[in-house]
């Protein structure tokens, strides 16, 4: 657009001085030009219809410092007279941040049909993204005029935390934690009566009250039911809303790291843990059982996904009244401001400068 003003009024000056001096030649040159531009806006008006552009992102999760694909799909519904100059602008955001970057990027259009390009944008902190698609400039043949169109078009994409391991200890309580839940222990048999482990012969010491009547009778021999076992979840982990609004993008991807290394250690540990944090979207807690990797990955998501804006949420205090009922032995908390408490009390704060992976280490976890 610029150009084009700068062009017109290049023209006007050139009619001006050819009717000053009466010079043909200054006239002759003001036309020419005007030509020129007239057939160029003409040639982008006509290629503004023609060309369409739509971004999306393949990969819903990806590592933090490896290059993320995002494809533009360019379809050119009309003969564009030769390959077209496009520029896109695309704005970044991490959520649930403002912060809002803009970035020019050079496309090409077919000059007819369509056509994918693939660009690569390298993110260095954990969090969810969203891009959205907003401008689109259209040249000419010589790649100096051109016009804008706004568009709006989102694609978002969630870059997974750094994973550190954690030195864990659990101790027999947490391992042989008897609670209600609708998951059981395909190993092993309980004293739970609303599921059934197995039904095998009877041995000395079975109570009375487990023995099948009806399929002793048939068999000839005296079977037992064997109740099931259920896996409760020991260990409750909280994501904390306090200071998040005010997070930069460094210290959310550490707040972030350190939830994610403690809910590993414990998959890794064979405990089963329920992750829980507040979302705005649904207006109340949300909260996975997570007790192998695709859980433990799957919670990741569904965080990094969700609608975070209220900082004076007490997660802590909510969880407990809303599951007061609900038997667990110890209850980890996250804050954003880097600080973990254990059943209620500051058990470490995290430092900002000091190396993540190396502090993690450091630490013994007793549970």
């Amino acid at each position: 657009m610029i150009h084009l003003i700068a062009a017109v009024l290049l023209i006007l000056l050139l009619l001006y001085v050819a009717a000053l001096y009466e010079s043909a030649a200054f006239a002759f040159f003001a036309f020419l030009l005007a030509g020129l531009v007239l057939s160029a806006v003409l040639l982008i008006l006509w290629r503004m219809k023609a060309v369409t552009v739509h971004m999306t992102i393949p990969m819903a999760l990806a590592e933090s410092d490896q290059p993320v694909g995002v494809h533009f799909c360019v379809e050119a519904g009309r003969k564009l007279f030769g390959k077209a100059r496009l520029r896109v602008q695309v704005e970044g955001r991490q959520l649930p941040g403002k912060k809002v970057t803009r970035t020019w990027l050079e496309l090409c259009a077919p000059a007819f049909g369509e056509e994918t390009l693939r660009k690569e944008v390298t993110m260095h902190c954990a969090g969810g993204y969203e891009y959205r698609l907003r401008r689109l400039r259209v040249y000419d043949w010589t790649g100096w005029f051109y016009l804008t169109k706004g568009t709006d078009q989102t694609a978002v994409t969630q870059l997974l935390p750094d994973i550190h391991e954690l030195p864990l200890q659990l101790s027999g309580a947490v391992r042989s934690f008897f609670g209600e839940a609708e998951v059981y222990d395909d190993l092993r048999g309980g004293t739970d009566p609303a599921e059934v482990f197995q039904i095998r012969a009877y041995t000395p010491g079975d109570r009375l009250q487990n023995i099948h009547w009806k399929l002793s009778a048939k068999s000839e021999e005296l079977m037992v039911r064997e109740h099931s076992l259920p896996k409760g979840c020991p260990i409750v982990l909280l994501l904390g809303t306090k200071g998040l609004e005010r997070q930069k993008p460094l210290q959310r991807d550490r707040f972030l790291q350190i939830a994610a290394s403690i809910s590993f250690a414990l998959v890794d540990a064979g405990c089963p843990h329920i992750v829980s944090w507040y979302d705005d979207t649904e207006d109340d807690l949300v909260r996975m059982r997570v007790e192998d990797e695709e859980r433990f990955y799957e919670w990741q998501l569904f965080y990094l996904t969700a609608r975070i804006k209220r900082a004076d949420v007490d997660v802590e205090a909510l969880y407990a009244k809303k599951y007061s009922r609900e038997a667990y032995l110890h209850c980890l908390c996250v804050e954003p401001k880097l600080t973990v408490r254990l059943d209620g009390k500051q058990w470490h704060v995290f430092s900002k400068k000091r190396s993540l992976g190396e502090e993690i280490g450091e630490l013994q976890l007793y549970l």
